[in-house]
């Protein structure tokens, strides 16, 4: 999924493991070059293409997770929702199998940028207008998955790539949608445990009160990220994840201003309504929230507003941008997420069929033998037979 363009070499070291030795093909398709990095639930490996062009990564399931049902409930959940949501902010994925020694993994297009958990760990302030940009364009990722009923419940720096794309330096790619939430998705588990990172997480996601997220979840973790880029400090911290998520539900974050005192107090404004505690209180949608950040930042740089990001951006990275806002368009909103549940619903009405048929067969079986009714039955039967043939007959001549 991400490559260190500069040094050209693994991340992290990872685990050899036989499945995905170097060499190795899958599926006869995507052949392993080398190991990329290493993560929690599983590995990254550089692949190419034995027919095509270009290269790839293969983001691995653990070998010692393949057991364990969440896990790879949650693996194949990111690889189901990532793969319908088609927009240039969003990693794309091509594929997802299993190989023979039944280890699962998904094909993703192979990202080379930074991290920007790797940029936010100094802990100096951005430029208000870089933040800007890059703010812009994780809510345009969010709006095009909050439009086929996806909220992504992990945003967080980590999770945001930035790459140099068409000429255009911070091209935002949103990542891992391990543990989102589908409209159109069964749960994964009965349970409410709750799944996030405490520092970016909404009071609604951190007390598990799973019927209350929704888009605007996502609207408390952009406006954390916000937080952070303009600040140069999170906006929850503490010594563990408990009393940092006590903070969430409890405490209201420290005004941006006090963190960065050359922040604008209009652009302060606008993050901490991002923070409400209540998602009422909060912008309608992330798109809103962005665009008020933007106007914040606009009024007090003394610039004049502009549509987005790209406005800002010189002649080709323009067009750049516009050409990928267009092929993101292209795709309707909400098709994949139909269809899917369409497919659902179309599978779920099969057993209710069987049982209609089989009642209906039952019914006009008693009707045809039973003495006070087959009379009557057979007679019905007869003449609509007649109708029947003499129709034929006609079509015949």
């Amino acid at each position: 999924m991400l490559e260190n363009e500069k040094v050209g070499r693994p991340l992290i070291a990872v685990a050899p493991n036989a499945d995905f030795a170097v060499g190795t093909v899958l599926k006869d398709t995507y052949r392993i070059v080398r190991p990329l990095a290493e993560g929690g639930c599983g590995d990254v490996y550089l692949a190419a293409h034995t027919r095509l062009p270009g290269a790839f990564a293969v983001k691995v399931l653990r070998a010692g997770l393949k057991r364990d049902r969440e896990a790879l409930a949650r693996f194949r959940q990111e690889a189901e929702i990532t793969s319908t949501l088609r927009h240039p902010h969003i990693v794309q994925v091509f594929d997802f199998d299993v190989t023979d020694g039944g280890v699962h993994y998904l094909v993703m297009e192979l990202l080379e940028g930074v991290s920007l958990a790797d940029l936010v760990r100094s802990g100096a302030p951005f430029d208000p207008r870089r933040a800007l940009n890059i703010v812009e364009q994780i809510a345009q990722a969010l709006q095009a998955a909050h439009e086929r009923g996806v909220v992504h419940r992990d945003l967080k720096p980590e999770n945001v790539m930035l790459l140099s794309a068409g000429g255009a330096e911070d091209f935002v790619k949103v990542l891992d949608f391990g543990i989102s939430q589908a409209s159109w998705r069964t749960r994964l588990t009965d349970n409410d445990r709750v799944s996030g990172t405490p520092q970016y997480m909404a009071p609604e996601q951190a007390q598990g009160l799973r019927e209350q997220i929704d888009h605007r979840t996502d609207q408390f973790s952009l406006a954390a990220i916000a937080y952070t880029l303009f600040t140069g400090h999170e906006p929850f911290s503490g010594d563990n994840p408990i009393a940092v998520l006590y903070q969430v539900v409890h405490h209201e974050p420290p005004a941006p201003v006090e963190a960065n005192p050359a922040l604008a107090g209009a652009v302060g404004d606008v993050i901490v309504r991002g923070l409400s505690k209540q998602s009422a209180d909060r912008f309608a949608d992330v798109l809103e929230f962005a665009a008020a950040l933007r106007a914040a930042v606009d009024a007090t740089t003394g610039t004049q507003p502009s549509a987005g990001p790209e406005a800002a951006l010189p002649g080709e990275a323009a067009t750049s941008m516009a050409a990928m806002e267009a092929e993101a368009i292209a795709v309707p909103p909400g098709r994949e997420t139909k269809r899917l549940i369409r497919r659902i619903r179309r599978k779920n009405a099969v057993p209710r069929r069987i049982v209609a048929l089989i009642l209906a067969a039952g019914l006009a079986a008693f009707a045809w033998f039973h003495p006070k009714t087959r009379g009557p039955t057979r007679a019905a039967w007869a003449q609509a037979s007649g109708q029947a043939h003499k129709v034929i007959d006609r079509f015949r001549q």
